[in-house]
Order: C-alpha cells, then structure tokens, then sequence
C-alpha cells in the first residue's frame, strides 16, 4: 500500500510541468543571483568635503579617503551650511569636516580636528560608511605618525597590540556566510509551500473523495505525502552545495551527513506544518497565505538576516519556538566550521521535537471520512 501511495504522489508531483522546473530553476536562481545582488560590500559612497584648512595635509586626507574605492567624491564646499544641504537632498551620504588647524595640529599631535556626518537613513550603508571613512582618517593618521612619538610612547609605557584574527572566515567574505542560509531559505520555501498546496489540491480536484473512502489509514497517508519532498529536496540541497563548489570555491566542512540529517528534520518540521494548513484550509489561495505568513515569520527570527544574541529578550525567547533558529544554526555550524552532529545536538533536538508535534498534528487533524 505504501509503495502505491508513494507512487501516485510523484505521479501527481511530476504531471504539474511546473513544478519540476521550480525545485530545478529556484535553487540555482537564488544561488547564483541573490550572493551578487544582495552585496554586503557597501561601495559608491557619496562624500562632500568641508575643508577649512586647505592645506597639503587636508588635500592628502582626502585624497586618501576617495582612493579607497569606496567613496565618489562629490564636492569640496567651504560652507558646511552648503554640504548639509546636499546630504537633505540625498545627493551625498557622508560629510567629512576638516577643522581649521588639521596640518599644524598633524605635526604637533594636539588633537585632530576632523568630523564625520553619515545619512543614516539607510542605516547599514550609513554606519558601514562611517566605519570606512573612520579607517581611512585613522590610516592616514598612522601614516604620517611621527617616530620620535612612538618611541616617547614607548618608553613612558608599554604598548599593546591587538591583532584580530578571524576563524572560519578568515577573509570576511560575505558569500561564504550567506551560502549557508541561501540553502535554509530555499529548503524552506520548497517544503513549506508545495505540502501546503497538496491536500487543498486534491480537494479542489475532487480526488480526496476518492482516498478517504479507501482503506488508507491517516498516518500512512500523511507520512506519504512527505516522502517526495524529502528525496527532492536531497537534490535540491546536493545541487546547492555543488553551485557553492563549482562557482565561489566553498566545500562543506563537515560531514554532508549531517547535512542530509539536519535537512530531514527540517522537512519533517515544514513539510508537517504545511499538510496541516492544508488540512484546514478550503483552497489553495487561503493556504498560500496562511504559509506565507508563517514563513516570513520564521525567517526573520532566525538568525539568518541577523544574529540572535542581537534581539531582545522577548524576540529571544520566541526565536526557541522557531525551526529555522536551529536548522540555520547547525547548517552553518557544519557547513562553516566542520561541526558534528554532538556538537550542535541541540539543534537536533529542537528540530525533533518541533517536528514531531506538526507531524502528529497534521495526522490527527487529517479528516478522513469513510
């Protein structure tokens, strides 16, 4: 009986020419496309410059910032009244304020009169900004720093240097973290929507009749329905992980195992809340919706757009009720960090019990009437 109903669940999977060609193009759509469109790398920054000093020392500083490549210098003004102006109307996104005095006070040391101002309308390119041109003034700075200070430093104190270093992304590449949460996204969309869009599809054709009259017992039923999607998303997430090879360079440094396992979980949480929306749904509109809302939810409280530890309290304590908190976890600790499965258990364990409880709901909220 299994092996009919699995059977009669590609059939029908497979004579949608639609869907076939969605778990093909969306994985290499979002793989290819969105690590480029969505660039983490602020660039073209708009700058105006209030150079009261206009000296060499002035010109160099700014001739420092714009060769950075992150900056388009767009004017030198000499009344701050007129850079403010541009920045009300958009046309630059930063301010850089050279006080009268910069080139004397650069060879005495008495302080650097230097400000920044940053739109922060858009608040990532506005602190991203910032933080650039507060490197490039402190390079230069360091630049033309005077030997003998040092070695007055040096002797009146120790000097300590702190040198970061950078585990798992040693590069601070925005794509090898991104990769990660672009196979959650998409392993989420695909085994959200199409269980939803199942049973309130065969109710809209008729076809559900005919299999609650049949000797089929509700657990095998559901349990079938879910066995597709787990051998399609295997593909889709195999796929993923060779675009990920084959285009930027990144192989899992974990198991792929544990991959496969974590992404098992995940499909028994989503595609088991997906039948049951379609359980109480009427039609395919409703459920569209239904899921949709639930999906959105999930992953903007996962941690895959920001971190966590970054939420308040109360957004924390609702995140533990979140699947994706933990499939996002331990998809990037084993694909980032070589993680295995007893390191990040208890993301299994999350995935487990959550999932088990929509499965077992949308068994008993299955109405079979014979």
């Amino acid at each position: 009986m299994w092996k009919y109903l699995i059977e009669k669940e590609f059939k029908q999977f497979f004579r949608d020419p639609m869907l076939p060609r969605i778990v093909i193009v969306f994985p290499i759509v979002m793989m290819l496309v969105f690590p480029f469109a969505a660039n983490m790398e602020v660039r073209n920054i708009n700058l105006a410059v209030v150079d009261n000093d206009r000296t060499d020392m002035s010109s160099e500083l700014v001739e420092k910032c714009t060769e950075s490549g992150y900056f388009r210098l767009k004017k030198i003004c000499s009344d701050p009244r007129e850079a403010q102006k541009m920045m009300d109307r958009n046309t630059v996104d930063a301010i850089l304020t050279i006080g009268e005095g910069f080139g004397r006070s650069m060879v005495t040391g008495d302080g650097f009169p230097v400000g920044i101002k940053v739109n922060t309308v858009n608040g990532t390119k506005g602190s991203i900004g910032s933080q650039y041109l507060s490197n490039c003034i402190m390079l230069f700075m360091q630049s033309h720093s005077d030997a003998s200070a040092v070695s007055a430093d040096s002797a009146s104190g120790a000097v300590i240097e702190a040198a970061p270093k950078y585990y798992y992304n040693p590069y601070m590449d925005y794509k090898v973290f991104m990769v990660p949460a672009l196979i959650v996204i998409a392993v989420t969309m695909v085994t959200g929507f199409f269980p939803a869009l199942n049973i309130v599809g065969e109710k809209e054709a008729g076809t559900i009749e005919q299999m609650n009259v049949s000797p089929v017992n509700k657990t095998a039923f559901i349990v079938c329905k879910m066995i597709p999607y787990w051998i399609i998303t295997f593909f889709m997430v195999g796929m993923c992980l060779l675009i990920a090879w084959l285009v930027f360079g990144y192989v899992c440094k974990g198991s792929l195992w544990a991959v496969f396992l974590f992404t098992v979980m995940h499909i028994m949480v989503t595609a088991g809340l997906g039948l049951l929306i379609s359980n109480y749904s009427d039609n395919a509109q409703q459920a569209m919706f239904i899921m949709m809302f639930f999906v959105l939810i999930f992953m903007l409280m996962s941690g895959v757009f920001t971190p966590v530890s970054s939420m308040p309290g109360w957004a924390r304590a609702i995140t533990y009720a979140n699947p994706l908190r933990y499939y996002a976890d331990a998809m990037r600790s084993v694909f980032l960090k070589g993680s295995s499965i007893a390191d990040v258990w208890y993301d299994a364990a999350g995935l487990l019990a959550i999932g088990s409880l929509a499965l077992t709901w949308a068994i008993i909220s299955y109405r079979k009437t014979s």
